[in-house]
């Protein structure tokens, strides 16, 4: 009997001790899932933390990019008014223009091609370009005029003033017959009574022209402006800047 209690005692005593044993292998089963969800929220936080933190910095470019954009619109904005004002303004001038041309057609002021110089109802080239005198009278004939004809001082004067102390080719020649100048509209230098030879007798020599042939054989028989602002005649084959003419036009 009393090893039968014994065994019975013995058995109890090891349930008592098994039982707190296996409280505890339930409570550490029961609070993996409540870990993993710990793991699962701070993983959320973290992304959530990140994704704020690209948020927040994506719209700050964001903002940054509306204010470039901002202000360029804002300097399109000045620049088109500008352009606007300019055009207006532009348009004025275009109209005041119109109503100047529409006045001197009116009036029968005469005007000349783009680059001419207009003086006395004439339009006037100076071109920048040297040639031979048969070169220069085609050339102006070309443009619709002609190698300039001086017919007065006034004129005289103002091709003297506008060629700048560098001699240029005019139309006068005697080509046909020695010694008989004519101007290019086939008329004679005494029609038109204005004269303008180098007079070298207080130097005592030849007075312009002298047809010397010490350079040329054939002679010199084409007429221009000196440098000094007097007559020349001299080699036709020479090259030298020239003055075109033409009539102005209403």
């Amino acid at each position: 009997m009393d090893h039968l209690y014994g065994n019975v005692q013995g058995n109890k005593t090891d349930e008592r001790h098994r039982g707190p044993a296996s409280q505890t292998t339930v409570s550490t089963k029961a609070l993996i899932p409540l870990l993993i969800v710990g793991l699962a929220l701070l993983f959320s936080l973290a992304a959530l933390g990140t994704m704020t933190y690209l948020y927040a910095n994506k719209r700050s470019d964001e903002q940054k990019k509306y204010a470039l954009l901002e202000a360029r619109y804002k300097n399109l904005s000045a620049d088109l008014n500008d352009t606007v004002l300019r055009f207006g303004l532009l348009d004025a001038q275009h109209m005041d223009l119109l109503a100047t041309l529409n006045d001197s057609t009116k009036c029968g002021c005469r005007v000349c091609p783009e680059g001419w110089i207009h003086h006395r109802g004439k339009c006037y080239l100076f071109p920048s370009s040297k040639k031979n005198w048969e070169q220069s009278r085609d050339h102006c004939i070309t443009l619709g005029g002609h190698l300039a004809i001086v017919n007065d001082k006034q004129e005289q004067d103002f091709l003297v003033a506008k060629s700048n102390q560098v001699s240029h080719w005019i139309g006068l020649n005697d080509l046909a017959v020695e010694g008989q100048w004519r101007w290019v509209d086939s008329s004679s230098l005494s029609d038109t009574k204005a004269v303008f030879w180098f007079d070298r007798s207080h130097l005592n020599g030849t007075d312009e022209p002298d047809n010397w042939k010490k350079e040329d054989p054939s002679g010199e028989n084409c007429g221009c402006i000196s440098f000094r602002g007097d007559w020349h005649d001299n080699s036709c084959k020479m090259m030298k800047k020239f003055v075109c003419e033409t009539l102005a036009t209403y």
